[in-house]
């Protein structure tokens, strides 16, 4: 991971449109704007906290060790990010129209979170708690949910999800027609 000066540095209310004017390594960013950033293969290890990515490449960035409170991504494109290596406390994320491609959100508390029309691809969600978290109209390939919270969940037009009722909690959750079938076809049920 490239990381930029070693010097620490507090951010606040701030926008961006470069990396090279950032300086990620121990730094904290508040209520600060990412607008068509290339962060790709960066590394963030300090806190965020009430920021918005907006048309930003972060493929293979970093956020080992970093706290995200209330951060945004919209319209960004995030591949090979392991959201397990961030600080757990506080994690608040929110993603809108995003490419999520090959990224880790295993074994974290994502209540609430939204994934509003987004693509996510290859990406796991393994032992998730993401109760109430809303999916609307994203499309799924290739995802895996298992041992997942999914009550109250939103997938009102999600396309492409398979999700085993019998290994993940989705109690309460809303599902549309005609893809909720693939629920009936992982127990077994034909349909005809």
């Amino acid at each position: 991971m490239r990381k930029a000066h070693e010097s620490v540095r507090d951010y606040l209310n701030q926008s961006f449109d470069e990396a090279s004017e950032l300086e990620p390594a121990g730094s904290s960013y508040t209520n600060c704007q990412f607008t068509a950033c290339d962060l790709s293969d960066l590394a963030f290890d300090g806190i965020l906290d009430t920021c918005a990515f907006h048309d930003c490449n972060l493929s293979l960035t970093s956020f080992t060790g970093a706290m995200l409170q209330g951060v945004s991504f919209i319209r960004c494109k995030l591949v090979g990010v392991d959201f397990t290596r961030c600080n757990a406390l506080g994690l608040a994320l929110h993603f809108a129209e995003c490419l999520i491609r090959s990224c880790n959100f295993n074994l974290l508390d994502l209540r609430k979170t939204q994934y509003v029309q987004c693509d996510i691809v290859e990406s796991d969600f393994m032992e998730t708690n993401l109760k109430e978290a809303n999916f609307s109209h994203t499309g799924f390939r290739t995802v895996t949910f298992h041992n997942t919270i999914l009550v109250k969940a939103n997938f009102t037009g999600a396309t492409g999800y398979q999700i085993n009722p019998l290994n993940n909690q989705i109690k309460d959750a809303v599902f549309s027609l005609p893809d909720a079938i693939v629920l009936l076809e992982c127990m077994g049920v034909k349909l005809l």
